[in-house]
């Protein structure tokens, strides 16, 4: 939960897809990282995240690599994970639910040739 009236937005406290940063540094205040306004990109190395944390104006990059995004998809397997997720009114059943909506996208993608993979000629 942001508190939107807190950042400069008139109204109650909403939902919004964010992860809090908190400051110590600016009076203990909290700074969400709103994912959905993040841009993604591919580096050899690395998948970055990356925006703009409002109020501040501070750019981020959050750099996963493979083994940490192998450790996060482990968490997110973990029991305790989806007790937490089932205990949470609408979160679990949509979580489920783009997990697999997602599945034939990618064994698409891990079977077929890419834009930039060698291809055959027979």
């Amino acid at each position: 939960m942001v508190d939107r009236a807190a950042r400069g937005h008139r109204g109650q406290t909403e939902r919004v897809l964010a992860v809090i940063v908190w400051s110590k540094g600016l009076g203990k205040q909290r700074l969400p990282l709103e994912l959905p306004n993040a841009t993604l990109r591919v580096t050899p190395e690395n998948l970055v995240m990356e925006g703009t944390i409002e109020p501040v104006c501070w750019r981020y990059a959050i750099r996963l690599a493979p083994d940490d995004l192998n450790d996060f998809l482990c968490l997110m397997a973990n029991p305790i994970t989806a007790k937490f997720l089932a205990e949470k009114p609408g979160v679990l059943f949509p979580f489920i639910w783009g997990v697999v909506a997602i599945i034939p996208r990618l064994v698409f993608r891990m079977f077929l040739p890419g834009k930039h993979a060698p291809q055959t000629t027979g």
